[in-house]
């Protein structure tokens, strides 16, 4: 085909003659004749606008959006902390590990029972001795307690209230302070389970964003490729094409169909993740109109910068752990010391005639001294002294990791920075070289291999485009509640 004739077929396509023209060899198109001296130059020739052709395909509709949506840092955190289990497990352990303390408190306060009992008699129902109480009992219808003979009544009532005090229980002493301290670190780990979740929404959020991108994407993409289909069609119709160049053209926009596909499935994954983490059973989406990055601007201002990594919440939680453990040994060990109680009791009998009388009111001291368990306290000490070091050794775990945590987020940033900047170059190229490419393509230097493989070059700088802006937001993330405490 002469280039003419190329020419005239693509200026019916709507690709400007100029364009082929300026692809033949010289002396090939003619020149303009040039206007007599002294007149106005003539008009040039109208150019006709290069053909775009129209494309339509269900799959370029937007995905629909997500039955629930955020649109504040606000209002998701509000519903994290209405529905997150693992929030309502740490409060759970908060409340469980006060009530241990008030269970160690109790070992050194008074304590104050009672009980009241009734006796019958069954083979002399007229005679109804007392039985226990410390008090000697009686078989002619009286009890001796050192007051005097007392009738008593038949069936026979009695009530004794018994008061205790410690004295001395190192025991118990080490315990409140084992306690003390379970509750410092169920509180401390509260504080790290709100780091954790934190991190855990901004991620999510910052996944869900990326993926809405990258859906949004390859529709772009889809309708590019579409595009290039109708345009080598139309080619192929004013006989300037190939069939080789159609089917090309036609596997192009099934891989950008693919993406299409692919790229939606992995918003709806993203969406069903940020529901769970919001302790929802339905997806939950980013309303069109919200920016990522004041939402996380949002979540940093509801933690606090450490200026020392040590002060972590899982580091001092941690620490706690270690130092409750430290505490269970001295209390397993104080089981060796005696106890020095003061008690009282008192006993009240039914009598006739009358009601009730209190015979008895006993106040004295008890020591008690613990010769020998059977091995228990040896036990304890060894079970105690295990737990210790298994607390110890998860504090040095800890701050190493912690310690590489931090150096290895630090370096994160500046290579998801990198990587984002050269793909923001990588991508800039592959649309100027797929421009080229297409224009080539359009006046008939170019081979439809040669649009395949820019626009295959240019959709995957777009895709390798959005998830470098994904990782450096969640390096950001990462970096900044590496060396943070959350306090909402």
């Amino acid at each position: 085909m002469t280039a003419l004739l190329l020419t005239a077929l693509l200026w019916h396509a709507g690709i400007p003659a100029r364009a082929t023209l300026a692809q033949t060899p010289p002396g090939a198109a003619k020149q303009q004749p040039q206007p007599p001296s002294g007149m106005p130059p003539a008009a040039p020739p109208a150019v006709t606008p290069p053909y775009q052709p129209e494309v339509s395909d269900p799959m370029l509709a937007p995905i629909p959006p997500a039955p629930v949506q955020v649109r504040s840092w606000d209002e998701a955190l509000a519903l994290l902390r209405q529905n997150s289990t693992d929030l309502r497990t740490a409060l759970a352990q908060v409340e469980s590990a006060t009530g241990q303390r008030r269970v160690a408190l109790s070992g050194l306060l008074p304590n104050l029972s009672g009980s009241l009992s009734v006796q019958y008699n069954v083979l002399n129902p007229s005679v109804t001795p007392f039985l226990g109480g410390g008090i000697g009992g009686g078989t002619g219808g009286g009890v001796t307690g050192g007051t005097g003979n007392l009738a008593t009544t038949s069936p026979l009532g009695t009530g004794v209230l018994t008061a205790s005090l410690p004295l001395f229980d190192l025991h118990a002493i080490q315990s409140l302070r084992a306690a003390n301290s379970s509750r410092r670190a169920s509180e401390l780990s509260l504080g790290e389970t709100r780091r954790q979740l934190t991190a855990a929404l901004a991620r999510a959020l910052a996944r869900v964003a990326s993926a809405e991108r990258l859906a949004e994407v390859n529709r772009v993409n889809l309708r590019s490729a579409l595009e290039r289909l109708a345009l080598t069609q139309r080619r192929l119709e004013l006989g300037a094409g190939t069939q080789l160049d159609v089917i090309r053209l036609q596997q192009d926009s099934e891989t950008a169909r693919a993406a299409v596909v692919s790229g939606d499935e992995t918003l709806r994954q993203a969406r069903d993740s940020l529901g769970l983490v919001l302790g929802l059973e339905k997806p939950v989406g980013l309303a069109r109109d919200v920016s990522l990055e004041p939402m996380l601007q949002r979540g940093r201002e509801e933690c606090r910068r450490l200026e020392n990594v040590g002060a972590r919440p899982d580091l001092a939680a941690s620490r706690a752990r270690q130092e409750a453990a430290e505490r269970s040994v001295s209390a397993a060990l104080a089981q060796y010391w005696p106890t020095l109680d003061a008690q009282s009791t008192t006993l009240a009998l039914t009598v006739t005639p009358g009601f009730a009388q209190v015979p008895v009111w006993n106040i004295g001291a008890v020591l008690t001294i613990p010769f020998f368990t059977g091995g228990a306290n040896e036990g304890l000490v060894e079970q105690a002294r295990a737990q210790e070091e298994t607390a110890r050794q998860d504090v040095v775990s800890r701050q190493r990791a912690a310690s590489v945590e931090v150096q290895q987020t630090r370096r994160a940033v500046e290579v998801a920075r990198a990587e984002h900047e050269i793909a923001i170059r990588a991508r800039e190229l592959a649309a100027e070289n797929d421009r080229l490419t297409r224009r080539s393509f359009e006046v008939g230097t170019g081979t439809s291999q040669d649009l395949v493989v820019s626009a295959a070059a240019l959709r995957q700088t777009e895709l390798n485009l959005v998830v470098r802006e994904f990782q450096l937001s969640q390096a950001r993330i990462e970096e900044y509640l590496a060396e943070a405490a959350c306090d909402w």
